[in-house]
């Protein structure tokens, strides 16, 4: 494999990347910001109550800013996060880079 082979392939690879990102993106039912703030919140109730492996504190969240819960909670689920704990373990590793 040459040098230019090997560029294409990273070039290839780095817009692949690119647009898996950006479909992720365009499928967040809630805004970066509030998704930011809903880890927030998470790492603040977690830390301080514990979990009890449900969304409790994640749906309290969504409630309390008018949020839909049938978008969102369906969503982390997908990705990894059916209980509070979970939600900020494997939802925001996730997305903690995105931010």
């Amino acid at each position: 494999m040459t040098d230019s082979d090997r560029d294409r392939n990273k070039d290839l690879k780095r817009q692949f990347k690119q647009r898996e990102r950006a479909n992720a993106e365009a499928r967040l039912p809630l805004s970066k910001p509030d998704l930011a703030a809903l880890f927030d919140h998470l790492d603040e109730q977690v830390g301080k109550h514990g979990c009890d492996h449900t969304l409790r504190h994640t749906r309290a969240f969504l409630a309390a800013r008018r949020m839909d819960e049938a978008a969102v909670v369906p969503w982390l689920h997908e990705s990894g996060g059916t209980c509070d704990c979970e939600v900020l373990a494997n939802v925001e590793s996730e997305w903690a880079d995105r931010m």
